[in-house]
């Protein structure tokens, strides 16, 4: 007799059919999970494991969102800038006289890998008029890059003149405020801002060092700009509770300090006094004070001579 074949067809047609609408899934776009879900999606069933927070006590929505200056820092800022458009930046510690433009010579940043020293420090004797002026103007370090908090170098420096140790003296004399305490834990912070980004600092070693530590550079890798802050805070005067991240950006500000009052030039000359804070976090409040202690084993100046 003659058997009769049609279901199994019909069997293999239907097992065809169903593989091939298989085949298509896989192959195809899957919906889109809700954008306004901020619940990592489980991706198991595709193989690619799902996202896991390695931080999970860390606001990852907590981004470094630049703050446009206004009011009276803007006002500031541009009158300072239409003087002289060399201006980049505002400095201000409070309860000192220290409330000025920053400037930044235009060719220390285009000219070539070795610019002229001359530009490198045009405004160390300049006001902002570009007029001599003996105790100068505050200015940028020619390496560092400007801008934004995410723009700004790692470590950006800016210099001054401090004609003596009086806290009550002119210009950057003023930092040595800071060699009082009480004062010091009153005034944790520094604000330093450029015209793309308002800035607050928070200061977290007051040191004095020789010119042999190679503060000055910008853009350091992370192993070197960590050596740095442990540098400056075991030659910090003061033990300060502020803690120094390899991700975070720091201010640093230098002047002439006169630990022999003229007595010894040489000795005097390569000594630095250093404020050094660095960039508030995101979240991160401002708090009226600060904790700290006198370092009882500060580290002194290492002179070759």
């Amino acid at each position: 007799m003659k058997q009769v074949h049609a279901p199994n067809r019909l069997i293999a047609l239907l097992l065809a059919v169903t593989m091939l609408l298989s085949a298509a899934a896989c192959g195809g776009r899957e919906t889109s999970p809700d954008a306004s879900s901020s619940t990592p999606q489980d991706t198991s069933s595709t193989g690619v494991p799902a996202f896991v927070n390695p931080l999970p006590d860390a606001d990852l929505s907590a981004v470094a969102e630049p703050k446009k200056p206004e009011g009276d820092l803007l006002e500031k800022l541009n009158t300072a800038y239409n003087q002289n458009n060399d201006v980049v930046g505002w400095l201000s510690v409070p309860d000192t006289t220290m409330d000025d433009p920053v400037m930044f010579c235009e060719n220390d940043a285009n000219t070539q890998n070795d610019p002229d020293p001359e530009n490198r420090n045009f405004y160390q004797r300049r006001d902002i008029n570009k007029q001599y002026d003996w105790y100068g103007s505050y200015w940028v370090d020619y390496e560092c890059k400007l801008g934004n908090r995410n723009e700004l170098s790692r470590n950006t420096i800016i210099y001054g003149h401090s004609m003596d140790d009086d806290p009550e003296g002119l210009k950057m004399s003023q930092l040595k405020k800071y060699n009082d305490i009480e004062w010091a834990k009153q005034h944790p912070y520094i604000y330093f801002s450029t015209a793309e980004d308002e800035m607050v600092w928070k200061v977290f070693a007051v040191s004095t060092v020789d010119t042999n530590l190679a503060y000055n550079h910008p853009d350091l890798s992370d192993a070197d700009f960590m050596n740095l802050i442990s540098e400056l805070k075991d030659r910090s005067a003061y033990d300060i509770d502020v803690d120094v991240k390899s991700t975070d950006k720091i201010l640093l500000i230098s002047t002439c300090t006169y630990p022999t009052n003229y007595t010894n030039v040489q000795l005097d000359e390569s000594t630095k006094y250093l404020i050094v804070a660095r960039l508030l976090r995101p979240g991160e409040e401002e708090t009226a004070t600060v904790e700290m202690t006198v370092n009882e084993d500060v580290k002194k100046p290492q002179y070759n001579f």
